[in-house]
Formats: structure tokens, C-alpha cells, sequence
């Protein structure tokens, strides 16, 4: 009995370590249409030269082919910006923000460089951000408190 009860509290203070280290350094991958793993971001604490972001907020990014995208902040209390970063020439992007029952909430077309969303009439959840840019599509899961 001391040995699963030994047993238990070391898988527990594992756990706990490996979710200290996570929640210091989190990680998100990147896939293609296939489901190939694309790229990988580390996620730190934003120290973005923009004005409106805060030393609070978290910036997540995730690059493609040959642009960056960054969403912040998330989670959100209604306005959500999006920014794509070194789009080529003549590429727009679209992006869709959908429910997490599938309904469309906002398709915004023709984006090139900021987006912002505004779901501050949307009820508290979880959303789905879609992003593509030509061949290269991106989903994120944007919270709204």
C-alpha cells in the first residue's frame, strides 16, 4: 500500500513540475491541410513595440510559409487583433471567427496586415479563429471571458 501510495505522489509532483514548466514556456504547433506539423512557437509574455498591447497581455504567433501571425490578447473581454506580418505582395488573407456550435460569428476578407474583432456582444466561451492566406490555413481557439 505505501508503495502505490508512494507511487502516486511522485506521478503527482510530476504532473505539477511538468505543468510549471508549460505554463513558463507554452508551446503551439502549426500543421498544414495534410496535418503535417509546419512550424513550432514558443509563447512568451508580449514586449511588443505596439501601443495598444499591455505588458499583461500574451501575444501568440505562429509563422507560415513565408508570414507570421499574431493574435492578442487571449483570452479576450471582447476586442481580439489580429496581425499577419510579412504577407507577400498581393496576398490577402481571410479569416473566419466561428462558434463552438458552428455557427459564423465574422468573415473578414482582403486582410493584409491588422484585424480587429469585436465579440464583446458575444456571450463568454470558446471560439474558432480560421485563418488562410492562399495554399496555408491556421486555427486558433480564441477565449473570451
Amino acid at each position: 500500500m505505501k508503495t502505490i501510495l508512494s507511487i502516486l505522489l511522485s506521478g503527482m509532483m510530476y504532473l505539477m513540475v511538468c505543468n510549471q514548466i508549460h505554463a513558463q514556456n507554452p508551446v503551439t504547433y502549426g500543421y498544414d491541410a495534410s496535418g503535417n506539423r509546419i512550424s513550432r512557437v514558443v509563447i512568451f509574455a508580449a514586449q511588443a513595440p505596439k501601443a495598444e498591447i499591455t505588458a499583461e497581455e500574451k501575444v501568440y504567433g505562429e509563422t507560415l510559409k513565408d508570414f507570421t501571425v499574431r493574435i492578442y490578447p487571449n483570452p479576450t473581454k471582447g476586442e481580439l487583433t489580429v496581425e499577419i506580418q510579412q504577407l507577400p505582395e498581393g496576398e490577402t488573407a481571410t479569416l473566419w471567427l466561428y462558434s463552438m456550435s458552428g455557427s459564423l460569428i465574422s468573415r473578414k476578407t482582403g486582410v493584409s496586415d491588422i484585424e480587429h474583432f469585436n465579440i464583446s456582444r458575444q456571450p463568454a466561451g470558446i471560439y474558432l479563429l480560421k485563418i488562410k492566406v492562399g495554399d496555408s490555413s491556421t486555427e486558433w481557439k480564441i477565449i473570451k471571458q
